[in-house]
């Protein structure tokens, strides 16, 4: 379990640092490597197994996929078996558009998927992370897109990767490439400079597909047992493999919750704290995450941990719109960060400020006192050690 965690935790990196971590294939190599499904997937098959989905009609589970009652589906939408798709998450195809979303993808929390110029069409197993943007592309199977990734007017080849932060626009991205953590890609010859994947970035990503299936089959049965007030606001998590107890979160006094907010499983959050509309803290596969007293936390930030890790944050910490906070991480007293903001994997001491759009990702100490600076990508403990300080 431990060396499953660790490799999860520098896996989902990427970024400047690939070499260091193993991440660039040999020179030469051309094959995509292979994919180990879960049981039932169809990889490659079309629209095999897709249904479209209307909206007087939706259920939470439907076409045996588990769509959250706080996500928004307007127009032309299909959806395979076997989907996890994620609370306050947008679908939307414009008039004459469609989306297409395949076998065992899965979406998390404040994404946002769109048709708005041309149709967006999923393969199967495709990995969607908090806040990433996905818009007018061909998405190719056994595909990952990172926290706050945005895509858009692309073709994203079989197998390839999409780190934090990244903007991929108009170009295609090769089979089986990962980028860089915070880098835009514009031109086709950026997008073929890319690096390979290896061996251990599949199994990454079949470990995240194992774990969303099994999100939908947790969900489903909460629903089941608790209808839709189970899937809103405030509640337990669903009972899984790793997480086999139902355990509901703890609210101290004074609390604000603003409208759309979604708590999962346990979560504690100190008194006098404030949560802004749609944000979304899930301790439904990380667990616990813990927030301590007189936290102001903005609108649409999402906070989640990997399986077998959690999330520690301090006291009269500041959170602006739109931030994914993701365990492993560690946070101290007075933080604070700007709107759009990545942390994640990282250790952060007391009175840190990270700027808009900034990036804190690996197995890292920022420094009391630190300033990340606007759009500033921190992935190694050399860059963290020279930041500027207050």
């Amino acid at each position: 379990m431990w060396r499953r965690i660790i490799s999860r935790r520098n896996l989902i990196r990427g970024g400047a640092s690939l070499a260091a971590l193993g991440l660039v294939a040999p020179a030469g190599r051309q094959t995509v490597l292979g994919q180990v499904a879960t049981p039932g997937a169809t990889p490659g098959t079309g629209a095999e197994g897709r249904m479209p989905i209307v909206q007087m009609e939706r259920e939470p589970v439907f076409n045996g996929s588990f769509i959250s009652p706080l996500v928004e589906i307007n127009g032309n939408v299909e959806i395979g078996q076997r989907c996890f798709i994620a609370g306050n998450t947008i679908v939307y195809a414009q008039d004459g558009m469609l989306v297409s979303i395949g076998n065992e993808n899965n979406c998390q929390d404040n994404a946002y998927i769109l048709a708005s110029e041309s149709n967006l069409h999923f393969g199967d197993m495709v990995s969607i992370a908090h806040q990433a943007v996905v818009e007018d592309s061909v998405i190719g199977d056994f595909t990952f897109f990172g926290f706050r990734s945005r895509v858009r007017r692309s073709e994203i080849g079989e197998g390839s990767m999409i780190m934090h932060q990244t903007i991929v626009e108009d170009v295609v991205i090769p089979p089986g490439r990962i980028t860089p953590v915070g880098v835009r890609i514009t031109t086709q010859e950026q997008a073929d400079a890319l690096p390979e994947l290896v061996e251990a970035n599949d199994q990454f990503k079949e470990e995240v597909q194992h774990v969303n299936v099994e999100f939908v089959e947790g969900y489903t049965k909460l629903y089941e047992e608790r209808g839709r007030a189970g899937l809103e606001g405030v509640g337990a998590n669903p009972q899984t493999s790793w997480n086999p107890q139902y355990i509901e979160p703890q609210l101290g006094e004074n609390i604000l919750l603003e409208e759309m907010v979604r708590f999962v499983g346990d979560v504690r959050l100190g008194a006098e704290s404030s949560v802004g509309q749609r944000t979304s803290i899930r301790a439904d596969e990380g667990t616990p995450i813990v927030i301590g007293r007189r936290a102001r936390i903005e609108s649409r930030t999402t906070f989640h941990a990997l399986q077998g890790t959690s999330i520690e944050v301090g006291d009269n910490v500041r959170i602006g719109d739109g931030n994914v906070i993701h365990g492993p991480v560690t946070i101290g007293d007075n933080f604070f960060s700007e709107d759009n903001c990545v942390v994640f994997n990282a250790t952060v001491e007391n009175n840190v400020v990270v700027r808009t759009g900034a990036t804190v990702t690996g197995e890292i100490t920022v420094h009391e006192g630190s300033i990340v600076p606007e759009g500033f990508v921190v992935e190694t403990q050399e860059q963290a050690d020279a930041l500027p300080q207050q």
